[in-house]
């Protein structure tokens, strides 16, 4: 398993830096976070946790009526999803918080949204038991990311463009497997989406 080795205040700054433009460079994976969501089918009673909510952009994809709270460690971050929210007239909630020690009481969400965070959280596994920990019984979470599919080795294109990608961005070497099984968490779904299938969509369930 491998965690990131691109310390927390780093991932706050370059994230900082990165707000304003950030739309714009995710925009390449809206039709794979589009295919996940409605693959997960959320209900709008699913009390939802969008956890790293970046600017906000999974929650066009969620039921107006959806009862959702951001958080992320960027303050700028949380500010514009905020207001994406609202925007649609969803009664929302927004914090600046570390995702191993979320302000929350155990049972609080029906459905966490870990979307392109895993590859860059500093902590992934402690941040998965965090998320099993404010998960009511029953609840679901969805990831979307890039990680290595079970029996492959990274391209050699990958292991190049690692050291600078986990530097600027996340973790091209992750492998989800690991960390759902070290975290304690069972896969209910998986499947390839997003960029040639780079990415990959995964519904799982604390064991």
């Amino acid at each position: 398993m491998r965690p990131n080795k691109v310390p927390s205040w780093w991932n706050r700054a370059r994230y900082r830096a990165y707000a304003p433009v950030y739309d714009w460079l995710a925009w390449p994976l809206e039709p794979g976070r589009r295919e996940a969501m409605e693959a997960l089918a959320p209900r709008p009673s699913e009390r939802t946790l969008v956890l790293g909510c970046g600017t906000g952009l999974d929650v066009r994809h969620l039921p107006v009526e959806t009862p959702v709270t951001l958080v992320d460690a960027v303050p700028s971050m949380v500010r514009r999803a905020r207001r994406r929210a609202a925007a649609r007239g969803m009664t929302e909630r927004a914090r600046v918080a570390d995702a191993r020690a979320l302000p929350f009481g155990q049972n609080a969400f029906d459905l966490v949204l870990l979307h392109s965070f895993l590859s860059v959280v500093a902590a992934p596994v402690a941040a998965l038991r965090e998320t099993a920990r404010v998960l009511a019984p029953g609840g679901r979470v969805s990831i979307y990311d890039k990680f290595v599919p079970v029996g492959t080795q990274p391209s050699w294109l990958r292991r190049a463009l690692n050291p600078l990608a986990q530097l600027f961005v996340s973790d091209f070497l992750c492998r989800l497997e690991p960390m759902l099984a070290a975290a304690e968490y069972e896969k209910e779904a998986h499947r390839r989406v997003g960029l040639a299938g780079v990415y990959s969509a995964t519904i799982a369930r604390p064991a």
